[in-house]
């Protein structure tokens, strides 16, 4: 990390040019505040006044403190104490006789505006802190910050000879291999002037182009080679909303697509660290890392979200896939609070396997979560994030689901259920796979015709009973594949269907697939299998035809009437028999809608 953090710290300083140590040392101060009251120290007298608030205050007072160490002159409201206001005096040579003058006159002025955030700036003979003690304030960085020693020898990270070493790396953060490189005995760590400076200009860079907030997490990105390209590619960004502009990681949470895309644009490798610094503490440490990720996988990654996304346009994301993988329902700004969401998100992005029995136990059991939970749950969802994984690497045996066309992707449509087996056949590789599938589209149906027969012609206001926890509660093996299928057998009798060619084919197909249930399958794979087809397939058939029925109502103008003749009057009659009696393998064959929703 430091060495990678050197490196691009070297980048910045030659294209950017020398910087002053009080620019490169300085930390972003937080804080909302109003006022700045100046307190001004002349050999004869003392004035205060105040103007409005203005960042630059914090340079021109040198003010730097990390715990107890305090530099500056210039004290926030939160911390104006008598030995404060000392240290204020000593550091631009003020004698401390003049302190109770000071104090007695300060503590007038604050009483004005308790109310009111400010900060108070001390300065000699109308001279700040900056124009009179700069030096002071680089000797004491040096010194008690960046540890400088008398001692000569080598740099640990160029290697070059010194006379001079610094016994720090301006971080005080446990690194990857868990040594802590500060505040022990004896020179632990020597780096030379040089290096030190590189490491400022870098962690500065760092802190602002570099590090971001994702899945709950703060996380650096540190590009293995960092040059004047990959440097455009994440200060300027043309993501979201321009006019606020954002630099690329700012952008992940709203547009991760488009940023993994742009960070596969630097060709080099990247290392994704996971950092815990909590608010007011100068130690932080690396809780996580992934290193050495190739920019081939942020372009596959952020394809692959394209690919996989919604019916309505919305890209798949890293959460969601997570989420399916811990078999919860973190919300996007928690996702990555375990380590265990972190190791699948590091075989994501190096392609390592998932136990495949593992996904299908998770994946299904957030589905039954959600469903009892009173989310929206949606088997379209566990469809998207399994082929995803299948195409990163993480899963094997995909399935056509979604196919390139030249507006970019869309649902794959086939002709029939052998089509769909053929194309298919590396997830389809046994029979007990096409059972389940084939029996699925059989209850999908038997919920239909439920739903006909107890409603008549309203069957979308309808429930059926058969919809209702069909699955949770049940192990899916042999036992219970024979309980389906005798239920449909009686069910079509009860429904008066038992002599649809369709149906009689189904069960029929299902049983033989089957066998006697020797072929082994698990038992979420199969509900997976089961509950995809069943509760996508006759539901968003049936949609789409309503869909088709509503805009042909829109079609059916006296003008279109008149150029069109008869013809859309045909044609919507066909559309509304079909709402009304849809045989469903006729259906997908005529107009090649897709088998899974």
């Amino acid at each position: 990390m430091i060495e990678t953090i050197c490196n691009i710290g070297k980048t910045i300083q030659d294209i950017e040019g020398e910087k002053d140590l009080i620019d490169l040392w300085q930390k972003e101060e937080n804080g909302d505040y109003e006022l700045i009251i100046d307190v001004n120290i002349c050999d004869d007298s003392v004035s205060i006044d105040t103007r409005d608030f203005e960042k630059r205050v914090f340079r021109d007072g040198l003010l730097y403190t990390q715990g107890n160490w305090f530099v500056g002159a210039l004290v926030k409201k939160d911390s104006l104490k008598d030995n404060r206001i000392k240290d204020s005096l000593k550091f631009i040579d003020v004698s401390l006789e003049r302190f109770n003058e000071v104090k007695q006159l300060l503590d007038s002025k604050v009483k004005e505006y308790e109310g009111v955030n400010f900060v108070v700036l001390f300065m000699k003979n109308n001279q700040k802190p900056i124009e009179i003690s700069k030096q002071k304030f680089l000797d004491e960085i040096e010194k008690n910050g960046l540890r400088k020693t008398s001692s000569p020898g080598n740099c640990h990270i160029c290697g070059q000879h010194t006379d001079t070493l610094y016994d720090s790396i301006t971080y005080k953060c446990y690194t990857n291999d868990k040594g802590i490189f500060s505040n022990t005995d004896g020179l632990s760590y020597g780096i030379c002037k040089c290096c030190i400076q590189h490491i400022l200009f870098g962690r500065q860079h760092v802190d602002t182009f570099l590090k971001t907030w994702w899945g709950g997490s703060e996380i650096l990105f540190l590009p293995h080679d960092y040059n004047e390209e990959v440097k455009m590619i994440f200060e300027f960004s043309n993501i979201g909303d321009v006019k606020e502009g954002r630099n690329l990681l700012s952008n992940l949470r709203e547009n991760e697509a488009e940023v993994m895309e742009e960070v596969g644009k630097c060709d080099t490798d990247v290392d994704i660290l996971f950092i815990s610094a909590p608010a007011g503490k100068s130690e932080w440490k690396i809780t996580y890392n992934i290193r050495d990720v190739m920019p081939s996988r942020f372009t596959t990654i952020a394809e692959l979200e394209r690919k996989y996304k919604t019916r309505s346009g919305n890209h798949l994301a890293i959460w969601q896939v997570l989420s399916n993988l811990l078999g919860n329902s973190s919300k996007p700004g928690e996702i990555f609070n375990t380590n265990e969401a972190k190791n699948f998100l590091k075989n994501i992005f190096h392609g390592n396997k998932i136990n495949r029995n593992l996904f299908f136990s998770r994946a299904m059991g957030k589905y039954k979560h959600d469903y009892f939970a009173g989310y929206k749950s949606n088997i379209f969802t566990i469809h998207r994030v399994y082929n995803f994984l299948v195409d990163c690497g993480c899963l094997d045996k995909g399935w056509n689901f979604v196919e390139q066309d030249g507006r970019g992707y869309s649902m794959v449509k086939y002709e029939n259920v052998e089509e769909f087996f053929e194309i298919n056949k590396e997830f389809f590789d046994s029979d007990v796979k096409k059972a389940w599938f084939l029996l699925g589209r059989l209850y999908g149906n038997m919920v239909y015709e439920s739903k006909k027969y107890k409603g008549g012609d309203d069957k979308q206001n309808t429930e059926s009973y058969l919809e209702k926890n069909f699955f949770f509660g049940r192990k899916y093996d042999f036992k219970t594949f024979v309980y389906f299928t005798n239920q449909c057998s009686e069910l079509m009798y009860k429904y008066g269907v038992q002599n649809k060619g369709y149906l009689k084919d189904l069960i029929s197909s299902s049983k033989e697939l089957m066998g006697r249930g020797d072929e082994k399958l698990s038992s979420d794979e199969a509900k997976y299998i089961f509950s995809g087809e069943c509760s996508n397939g006759l539901g968003n058939q049936k949609m789409i035809l309503q869909m088709m029925k509503e805009l042909m109502n829109k079609w059916l103008t006296q003008e279109n009437i008149c150029l069109y003749g008869t013809a859309l009057w045909q044609i919507r009659t066909g559309i509304c028999s079909m709402i009304t009696n849809p045989d469903m393998t006729k259906l997908r064959v005529s107009l090649k809608f897709p088998t899974f929703g």
